[in-house]
């Protein structure tokens, strides 16, 4: 389940933990401390403890924060990593892509925050990283949907920050903001843009460094928010995007 090392005697949830940020996330997490891999799809094995729901659905967010507080006591650390894309112009985004994206990304983060929060404040500290993105800073032609929960996810989590602070705790709550991402989302997009082989060079060439940011460096910020060396960071946007917003 776990091996010896400084974060051994916390317990993490990764939401989104399939795939992309979420898995490597796990993969990361689960090599030192009690790591909680949660998704709806089937997670490839791994160290840590898979927990199969729909982030959507209070119903089993409440069941599993009560499953994992009754077997370890606590849980130190939450990471909402869980999210769809759905690429299209305002005119022609159906409805029902448009609230998928917002229910996985703005609901699935906001249910796992009010479920977690609770058992941080009983022990007067945790953290919490919700995966935003620069789509929730600066805009994206096609990507009404995505940039609207993104931004949605970034001022959630502001506004937990504050409460959190207020109630009063030690609990932290921090956003992080990648730039185009290796993961499988980007085959997604270029899915959904019509698949022509060009479309990943036009989106890397958007990019300020001419690539996209590996998914080890988003890992690493995870890694920090969650660390005591981020002790004073609250409601912070923790953007990863190699010059990306910079322009």
């Amino acid at each position: 389940m776990m091996s010896d090392g400084p974060d051994a005697d916390r317990v993490y949830v990764v939401t989104g933990a399939a795939s992309g940020i979420g898995a490597a996330t796990v993969e990361r997490l689960s090599a030192s401390a009690i790591t909680i891999a949660v998704d709806r799809d089937a997670i490839e094995p791994t160290n840590a403890i898979e927990m199969q729901f729909d982030v959507t659905e209070e119903a089993a967010w409440q069941d599993a924060v009560a499953s994992v507080k009754e077997r370890f006591g606590r849980i130190d650390g939450l990471i909402n990593c869980a999210g769809v894309i759905r690429m299209a112009p305002i005119t022609d985004m159906p409805i029902e892509d448009f609230q998928l994206v917002m229910k996985v990304n703005v609901q699935g983060t906001f249910l796992g925050m009010k479920h977690v929060l609770p058992s941080m404040y009983a022990a007067g500290k945790g953290s919490i990283v919700n995966i935003s993105s620069t789509a929730g800073i600066a805009g994206a032609a096609q990507a009404g949907a995505y940039c609207a929960s993104k931004g949605a996810v970034r001022m959630l989590t502001k506004s937990a920050a504050l409460e959190a602070i207020a109630y009063p705790s030690a609990v932290r709550v921090n956003s992080i903001h990648p730039a185009m991402t290796e993961t499988p989302m980007v085959q997604k997009i270029v899915n959904q843009l019509g698949g022509a082989t060009e479309i990943e060079d036009q989106m890397r060439q958007l990019q300020p460094s001419g690539a996209f940011i590996p998914v080890d460096a988003v890992v690493d910020g995870i890694e920090f928010l969650l660390s005591d060396s981020s002790t004073h960071m609250n409601g912070s946007e923790f953007i990863i995007d190699n010059g990306f917003t910079a322009a």
